[in-house]
Order: structure tokens, then sequence, then C-alpha cells
């Protein structure tokens, strides 16, 4: 492929390239004495599509919902002794969400005074010291979002919880990713900055900082914020598809190529990144390559916003590969024999 036109299409998709990444829910449940809740089954479904997952919590209490369409959840767990716990989720703006949950047991009475012994048995002490008034205010302010898509309501009562308990990550981070969606980026920045320095163990408050500045084209700043998340939990692929593209804007090439196909391995679906994997292709000459990638974007999101520009591409690319194959022939083939003299 020429390199003429190498740069054509280049620079066309690139231009064309928007920040883009498919939803996730993640959290933590623990039982009222601070123990983690291990192997415990949390189910999700879509309040509005035919969706709905379970997942199984490891020995931390952790739980991972990735790849997730944008849309309401219902988020249910149940049994194995202990209260059913429910809650309404909304991802189909900020497209991430971080659950702190505590399973109180069927009984009051049933609660220990103190945990069992041992590290797993050691109180959340950040968890405990969260006042009432302000666990409420926070939950109202997930309410206002999730039931009655009332961001002005949510802001407040978030603000609430923050008046309240200003040591409250979770309540930060939810503010900070609001104010993402009302595009005020400078209040969104404040809240995710001090959700980290609250809790420097959640990756949520890192990759929405480094989409932030990415949105910005403040690249190493973004390049800072989402190495350190990715160091806490490297399998987010919206995090590796955030650092290949901003290794990508700082001309970081070789860089940005492994994480952008972790990304791909980690969410096939994430559409995206096939543009950027495609981009990084023609950076190395590679039509064919390009090709196979745009090609995987336009199956997975055909009527996405960049399809057009890409089905271009695509075309354009296959023009090209065609021609050269044609100008190959035509110089491998023999010189046609001079007629013979009589």
């Amino acid at each position: 492929m020429s390199r003429p036109l190498l740069r054509m299409f280049f620079l066309a998709v690139i231009s064309s390239s928007a920040p883009a990444w498919a939803g996730f829910i993640r959290g933590e449940v623990k039982y009222a004495n601070g123990q983690p809740a291990d192997h415990v089954i949390v189910r999700l479904r879509s309040d509005v599509i035919a969706y709905q997952t379970e997942a199984s919590t490891d020995p931390r209490g952790k739980f991972d919902f990735d790849g997730l369409p944008a849309s309401t959840y219902h988020l249910t767990i149940e049994g194995q002794g202990f209260r059913p716990y429910e809650t309404h989720i909304d991802i189909s703006m900020s497209k991430m969400d971080y659950e702190q949950i505590t399973l109180y047991p069927a009984k009051e009475r049933d609660v220990k005074a103190t945990p069992p012994e041992g590290p797993g048995g050691l109180l959340d002490a950040r968890l405990a010291q969260i006042p009432a008034p302000a666990r409420k205010e926070f939950e109202s302010g997930e309410n206002a979002i999730s039931d009655k898509k009332d961001p002005e309501s949510a802001e407040k009562h978030f603000h609430k919880a923050i008046q309240i308990f200003e040591q409250y990550p979770e309540a930060h981070l939810k503010l900070g990713l609001l104010f993402l969606d009302l595009n005020r980026p400078e209040e969104a920045q404040k809240e995710l900055q001090r959700c980290i320095e609250l809790d420097k163990s959640a990756p949520a408050p890192y990759l929405a900082l480094g989409a932030l500045y990415s949105r910005q084209k403040r690249f190493p700043e973004a390049q800072t914020v989402l190495e350190r998340g990715l160091e806490i939990k490297s399998d987010v692929p919206e995090a590796q598809y955030e650092l290949a593209k901003t290794y990508f804007a700082l001309q970081r090439w070789d860089e940005a190529e492994p994480h952008a196909q972790k990304a791909a391995a980690l969410m096939p679906n994430l559409a995206p990144v096939h543009i950027l994997l495609g981009d990084l292709a023609l950076r190395k000459n590679d039509g064919p390559g390009a090709l196979k990638e745009f090609q995987e974007y336009l199956k997975l999101d055909a009527k996405g916003p960049m399809a057009p520009e890409v089905q271009a591409m695509v075309k354009k690319i296959q023009d090209a590969i065609a021609a050269d194959a044609a100008e190959a022939q035509g110089a491998a083939a023999p010189n046609s024999p001079k007629p013979k003299d009589k």
C-alpha cells in the first residue's frame, strides 16, 4: 500500500475516533460483622432490555460485571440465611458503578457483637463509621438517578451525604460521575480526586479521571492515573483501552498496541478498540491487518456513530490492496515475444 494513501486512511480514521466503551458494575459484599461474603451469588437483571446475568463473589467478597449494555439494572442477593438485598443501578450515562454492600442476618439477634478472629473477621472500620443519615442521603441520591432520572436532586443528596460525613468515598465517586455526565469537568475532577484520596484501592475513580483527562487532551495526566488504576486491577478492559488511546495520542505506538490487544482480549465486543488496532496496523503499513480490524468493528457495531467512516476506509483499503496486487502481477508477467523476421 502506498505511503500517501496510508496517511490519508490513518488521519481520516483517527479524526473520527471517539471514547466509547461498554459499562461495568463492580462491588464488594460483606456481612454485618465485617467479614467478606465469599461465594455469594449476585444477580443482575436489566430493567428495560432482555438481559440478565449473575456472578459469585471471590474470597474477598468482590464481584465484577463487565461488558454491560448501557441500561438501568436491578441487582439482588438473597438466601443463605441473610436478609434479601436489592438495589437499582443506572449506568445508562456514566457506564460505571461500584457498590459497597452489607448483608444482615435474617434475624437481628443473630448478629454477633464481635467479629470472628482472623484477618477475614476484622471489622470494616471505614464502613462502620459512616453515619446512618449519610448512608440514607447516599441511597436517596442513587434512587434519584436510577428511578426518577433527576440529576439535580441526586446532586443535592450526594452533597448532603458528604456534608454529614466528608470521608465518604462512594459519595464523592457518584458525585464525580454525575458531574461527568453533566459536562462539569472541574467539579468532576475535584470529586474523583477526593475519592482516590479516601480509597486508593478502587479502580473506578482512576478510570473515570483518566477518561476525563483524555477528553481534555491532558494525556500525560491521563497516563498516570490509568496506569495506577491498572496496577490495582489489570483486567479492566475499559482502562486498558483508555490507556492504549492515551499512548497513541502521545505517539507511543509500541506501548499502545499491547494495551489495545489486552482490551480486545478481555472484552471481545468492545467495538471501538478495533478501530484503534486498525490505526496501529496502518502505522506499520499493514493494510490487510487494518482491514481485518475495521471489518471486526463493523461486525460488532454496524450502525454505530463511526460506522460510515470505517466503511469508507474499508472500501479504500480493499481498492488499494487490489491495485497493489494488480501492479505486482503486471511486474511479474513475462515480456511479450517479439515477432520473428521473415
